[in-house]
């Protein structure tokens, strides 16, 4: 548990919680029952909550897994009380954690973030929603990467990436659409929970993840025609290959008929196969002839 003081105002920042840390602050701030019971367990929707001088909000941050290069949903769980933000999250969010130690460490940002909290609370989502654009900017140079992949002949090399770029935008949508909504209700009811002045710090928070949410839009489209545009070449490559294959199988299908016929047994009793010295070179010509008229005909008919 962590703590930050300045001008009357404090942060304290609590990564995995524990039953001690939440009787801790459930004694000093005297938590809505409410509170306490969705204080531990995982809250798998974003929502805003209002009680008597104190307000419970629940959002979801899209985090990149640097190891594996994927996306997860971090919960983040905030109280604010007329004196006191309270963050809590069981997973280690780098954003907040940079925000923190500026915080902490710089007077500047104190004068400028703790005149209440309110403005600490906007400061902080407003920080938290534009760290979001770098990691969809890295999306979108994945997508632009699989983009020219794609008109390279590379099809099917690229299905996985293009699996897990939706994968990671699916993540993304799960986050910011709900997160959306919760927003503009705090946009709504900021005036009347904190002050008049907050009002165009919440406004700010709604035009960014406004930002991040067209640019999500924007990313899906993306990703969507690539993947339209990567199954219709990889649609007409395996068109190709069958027709290719198909026009093989009937050219033979004559020449396997007439191996057949001339492979039966009755010939050799037949006198003029048996003892003719151009029999052999007659059926290949035949053969040959046969051959050619097929490709004549798939030619005329543009099948080839």
């Amino acid at each position: 548990m962590k703590k930050i003081t300045a001008h009357s105002i404090t942060w304290i920042d609590v990564q995995k919680p524990k039953q001690k840390d939440l009787d801790e602050l459930k004694e000093r701030f005297n938590f809505h029952p409410f509170i306490v019971q969705q204080f531990l367990p995982p809250i798998h929707r974003p929502k805003v909550e209002e009680y008597p001088n104190q307000l419970f909000i629940v959002l979801h941050f899209p985090i990149i897994n640097q190891r594996q290069g994927r996306t997860k949903l971090v919960e983040l769980d905030l109280i604010i009380t007329p004196t006191t933000l309270i963050t809590s999250h069981a997973n280690k969010i780098p954003d907040l954690e940079t925000f923190f130690n500026d915080c902490q460490f710089q007077e500047h940002h104190q004068n400028q973030y703790f005149k209440s909290s309110g403005h600490l609370l906007f400061n902080l989502l407003d920080w938290l929603i534009d760290s979001r654009l770098p990691i969809l900017d890295e999306i979108g140079e994945k997508i632009e990467r699989i983009e020219n992949k794609v008109f390279q002949g590379k099809e099917k090399e690229m299905l996985t990436k293009i699996a897990m770029v939706k994968k990671s935008l699916i993540d993304f949508h799960r986050a910011i659409k709900p997160q959306l909504s919760i927003l503009k209700i705090l946009d709504k009811k900021s005036t009347r929970l904190f002050s008049l002045e907050t009002k165009p710090l919440s406004q700010e928070v709604l035009g960014s993840i406004i930002r991040v949410w067209n640019l999500l839009e924007n990313h899906r489209e993306l990703i969507n025609s690539i993947e339209q545009t990567n199954n219709s070449l990889l649609s007409y490559k395996l068109n190709d290959i069958m027709k290719f294959l198909t026009v093989v199988s009937f050219i033979t299908l004559p020449l396997n008929i007439i191996v057949g016929f001339f492979g039966m047994n009755v010939f050799s009793n037949t006198p003029l196969v048996r003892e003719s010295p151009y029999a052999w070179a007659s059926i290949l010509v035949f053969m040959f002839m046969a051959t050619i008229i097929m490709i004549i005909y798939f030619k005329k008919k543009k099948w080839l």
